[in-house]
């Protein structure tokens, strides 16, 4: 459960970081212009993806002793708060990265626990 809550919460970040640069183009300005912008929203996103690969990737790696999925989840996660603290396509290249890194360790981690279900 907690890898599908971070498959969704990943992809609601990839998705935001997608869009952002868009909205100029698509006439996205005023209230939706700006929550997009907004360092809150940022980080109304960021806490549950953090806290999710907090406790999804240490105890499955336990479990199914891939503990390159938790490095990735990690590196992802690290990528997306590191993105805080950069500007312009920088901050755009790491969220889409971290974002991107989540979402696969995520699902190759459910796919392991899942595996490990069935052999149980």
């Amino acid at each position: 459960m907690r890898d599908t809550l971070g498959i969704l919460a990943s992809g609601l970040c990839l998705l935001h970081c997608l869009l952002t640069p868009l909205l100029p183009v698509l006439g996205g300005v005023g209230i939706l212009g700006a929550l997009q912008e907004d360092q809150f929203l940022h980080l109304l996103l960021l806490i549950p993806v953090v806290i999710l690969a907090l406790t999804s990737f240490p105890a499955s790696c336990l479990r199914h002793q891939r503990y390159a999925v938790m490095i990735v989840g990690f590196s992802g996660a690290l990528l997306l708060v590191g993105a805080l603290y950069v500007e312009g396509i920088w901050e755009l290249i790491a969220s889409i990265l971290g974002a991107g890194l989540l979402i696969v360790a995520h699902w190759v981690n459910q796919r392991l626990i899942c595996r490990i279900a069935l052999i149980d």
